[in-house]
């Protein structure tokens, strides 16, 4: 027995990206001089709230690669400065971040997620699903699967038979690609470009976001399998982490699986 593919399915997560964290170390060399980073107080931090939609990597007819990535977008409003304090001009551009609530959350859901899935995902995929499943976290104000707006908007488009809005169970591990490896790769690659405000800190996540590689997402669709694995072998509990499996070696070599095989004390869990 071997673990689905999910190319049918989209995860939906939401990250506070920070233009810096407290008790942050730099490597330097002995001519460079290390980044400045002055804020009034630890709780004024810059951060901004990004949700990022994205579906399994993959190769279509045509040799080519899919990346996966339906998109990231920050959660906020740009405004043009009103005034020319020190350390910018009147009229430069400003952006403003939000916090998410569930309003906010239906919004990215029916206004961003769904119309850059139809966009972003090539023809031969749409027409060889029956039905993309669209999972999300768990939080009580994420949208409920039944939320009256979110089904009637589905039915305008004439999508309510091809689509499935799931939460992820209560009380599980990270069972969203987004949060076991996805948004670490982002936050680490934030540091190589340090930046300093609200602006250039989204720049900074939507360009990471387009050059993190995608057999490196591919890779991390397999350690949500192997999630899967260690849940199952604790009963569905969250005591339980990844088993590394050397991916990164297994690709070189040219033997990294699509799928990976139940682990078979967790098949004797699911016969009984």
């Amino acid at each position: 027995m071997k673990c689905q593919t999910l190319c049918n399915e989209i995860h939906v997560a939401e990250k506070w990206f920070c233009a810096c964290r407290d008790g942050e170390s730099y490597v330097c060399c002995s001519c460079e001089d290390p980044p400045e980073r002055k804020v009034g107080h630890k709780l004024h931090v810059t951060k901004a709230m990004f949700p990022c939609a994205q579906a399994r990597p993959r190769r279509l007819r045509s040799g080519a690669w899919w990346g996966g990535k339906v998109g990231m977008w920050p959660v906020g409003c740009c405004r043009p400065a009103a005034r020319t304090p020190k350390n910018r001009v009147a009229g430069a551009q400003l952006f403003e971040p939000e916090s998410i609530d569930g309003d906010k959350r239906r919004h990215v859901l029916m206004d961003l997620v769904v119309p850059a899935m139809l966009t972003t995902t090539p023809d031969c995929e749409c027409n060889k699903r029956q039905q993309t499943v669209i999972q999300q976290g768990g939080a009580p104000s994420h949208v409920a699967p039944r939320d009256a707006e979110w089904t009637q908007r589905l039915t305008d488009m004439g999508l309510e038979e091809k689509m499935e809005l799931v939460t992820q169970p209560a009380s599980s591990p990270d069972l969203s690609v987004s949060d076991l490896g996805f948004f670490n790769a982002l936050q680490s690659m934030r540091c190589c470009a340090t930046p300093t405000n609200a602006v250039q800190l989204t720049e900074m996540v939507e360009e990471t976001c387009k050059q993190c590689p995608i057999n490196k997402v591919n890779r991390m669709w397999l350690t949500l399998q192997t999630v899967f694995n260690s849940a199952l072998k604790d009963c569905g509990g969250n005591d339980c982490s990844a088993t590394h499996m050397g991916k990164e070696k297994l690709e070189k070599a040219g033997r990294l699986p699509r799928a990976l095989a139940v682990d078979p004390m967790a098949e004797h869990f699911l016969n009984d």
